[in-house]
C-alpha cells in the first residue's frame, strides 16, 4: 500500500515522498496514488531492465552513496505528475494516467538521460559529472514522453530543437513549482559545474539565443541538425516571456 514518508534527495534535500509498503518491513519505491503509478527500478550499473526494486525499512529514505539519486528521480516524477495535474489539469503525460518509470543507475559512466518512448533512464555520469537525476532533468526526460503523446515534433532540425525546448522549459517549471528556493534558469546545475544550458542567457553555452543569430546551429550538421544547440531560441523566448 502506498505510504507517505520523507527522502533524503541527493540533490533537494529531504522531501515528502510516497513509497509503497509491502510488509514485513520492507517498501520500495513505487506508489499507485499518481496516475497509473510511479515506479523506480535499479539497472545496478547494467543496460537490462530488469525491474530490481530499491528497498528500505520504512518509508523514510535516507540511501546510502549513489543510491540516494534514486529517491531524487522517484520524487522527481512525483513532483512532474504533480505540475501537470495542478498547473495544467493533466493526468500525467498522456492525460489517461500513464505510468511514470524510472530507472535508475543504467550502465557505467554513463553521463546522460533519456526517454526511449515508454520509461526514463538515468546515468551514474562521466567526466566528472555525478548522477543524471536532477529534478530539472527528470522534468525534461518525463517532458520528452508528453511531447510524443501530444505533437508530431520530429527530433531533428528546426521540429527537434523545439522538442528539446519544451522539455527544457517545463523541466525548469517543474523546478519552479516544487523547489523555488533551488530553482534557477540553468539545466542541470546540481550534476557539477556551470550546468548544460542557460536558458537566460543561452550564448554563454554555445547556444542561440535568436533564429539564425550568435551560435546557431547547421540544420544539416550533427545532433539531429542541433537540437539541443538551437533549443536556445525557445529557451531564451520563455524566459523573457
Amino acid at each position: 500500500v502506498d505510504e507517505v514518508g520523507t527522502a533524503q534527495t541527493a540533490y533537494s534535500g529531504n522531501q515528502i515522498m510516497t513509497s509503497d509498503n509491502m510488509g514485513g518491513g520492507v517498501y520500495r519505491l513505487q506508489e499507485t496514488g499518481r496516475g497509473n503509478g510511479v515506479r523506480t527500478f535499479n539497472c545496478n550499473e547494467t543496460t537490462n531492465y530488469t525491474n530490481t526494486d530499491f528497498t528500505n525499512n520504512s518509508a523514510n529514505w535516507n540511501l546510502a552513496g549513489t543510491d540516494a539519486h534514486a529517491t531524487d528521480a522517484h520524487w522527481g516524477a512525483e513532483m512532474t505528475y504533480d505540475y501537470y495535474l495542478t498547473e495544467h489539469g493533466r493526468n500525467s503525460i498522456d492525460d489517461n494516467g500513464f505510468r511514470l518509470d524510472s530507472y535508475v543507475h543504467y550502465d557505467q559512466n554513463y553521463g546522460n538521460a533519456f526517454w526511449d518512448g515508454s520509461r526514463m533512464t538515468y546515468g551514474d555520469g562521466s567526466s566528472g559529472n555525478s548522477p543524471f537525476t536532477a529534478l530539472d532533468i527528470a522534468g525534461h526526460e518525463i517532458t520528452h514522453g508528453l511531447t510524443t503523446f501530444t505533437a508530431n515534433l520530429v527530433y531533428q532540425g528546426e521540429s527537434g530543437a523545439l522538442n528539446e525546448s519544451f522539455s527544457d522549459i517545463f523541466g525548469v517549471s517543474v523546478e519552479y513549482i516544487a523547489r523555488p528556493a533551488l530553482a534557477n534558469w540553468i539545466m542541470g546545475e546540481d550534476l557539477g559545474g556551470t550546468g548544460i544550458r542557460n536558458m537566460a542567457n543561452p550564448n554563454s553555452k554555445g547556444d542561440p539565443d535568436t533564429y539564425f543569430g550568435t551560435n546557431w546551429a547547421d540544420l544539416a550538421g550533427g545532433d539531429n541538425g542541433g537540437v539541443h544547440t538551437n533549443s536556445g531560441v525557445q529557451n531564451f523566448w520563455y524566459v523573457l516571456l
